[in-house]
């Protein structure tokens, strides 16, 4: 285990620079609001898409695998995408803040390891599903190996990918869209790119879709 923390920690050093060291709080929005005024979300590349290409909806998520307030809402977005299979799609991208979630790159990382083998999305939800076992242990690995076996992930294959430095750089992408859209906390929703903050409610994004689908 000792030689994992070494690549664990050149990685956040890594991502340190890149968001300029600075420091971020995780928030729960409290109510629904569009900011108009917001700078323009880059949707060029980048992100894992869960949905119709045809969806007349495009939920677009930044989120930190060990924010709590990432972990309420994801049963909260699954939720809506099975009420609206046709209508909406879901682009999940990274946004780790490493400064007070110190293993959330760590997780982005077992995710778009698990994305090598084509099971994205099913490490996606395991590793939201089981945020409060692995989030206490400065070094999970082992928990997202566990997680990986789980979904029949070949365990050779997903521990290289994990120190993938190309997996890495897939990550700070989506960190620097974030900070191009002035995105300061997570979870942040843009639907079909303006952003907007909705209660922790099934009923309050349902609220905001019927909207969208009836203009």
């Amino acid at each position: 285990m000792s030689k994992a923390v070494k690549p664990l920690s050149i990685i956040v050093v890594a991502i340190l620079v890149a968001v300029g060291a600075a420091v971020y709080l995780s928030r729960q929005p409290d109510q629904v609001t569009e900011t108009s005024a917001a700078p323009v979300l880059n949707t060029k590349g980048g992100g894992h898409f869960r949905g119709p290409e045809t969806a007349a909806i495009t939920l677009v998520e930044f989120g930190d695998y060990q924010c709590p307030s990432c972990g309420a809402y994801h049963p909260v977005v699954k939720e809506l995408l099975n009420r609206y299979p046709q209508q909406v799609r879901l682009a999940f991208h990274h946004y780790p803040l490493i400064s007070v979630h110190p293993t959330a790159m760590a997780a982005a990382l077992a995710v778009e390891a698990a994305g090598e083998q084509g099971r994205y999305w099913e490490m996606h939800d395991l590793v939201f599903e089981h945020q409060q076992e692995w989030s206490a242990n400065p070094n999970p690995e082992s928990q997202f190996l566990a997680l990986a076996s789980r979904i029949g992930l070949n365990a050779n294959a997903f521990m290289q990918a994990t120190r993938s430095p190309h997996l890495q750089d897939r990550i700070l992408q989506d960190v620097v869209r974030a900070r191009e859209a002035n995105i300061d906390a997570v979870p942040t929703f843009f639907i079909n790119g303006e952003r907007i903050h909705v209660p922790l409610s099934i009923n309050a994004f349902v609220d905001v879709i019927e909207a969208r689908l009836h203009k």
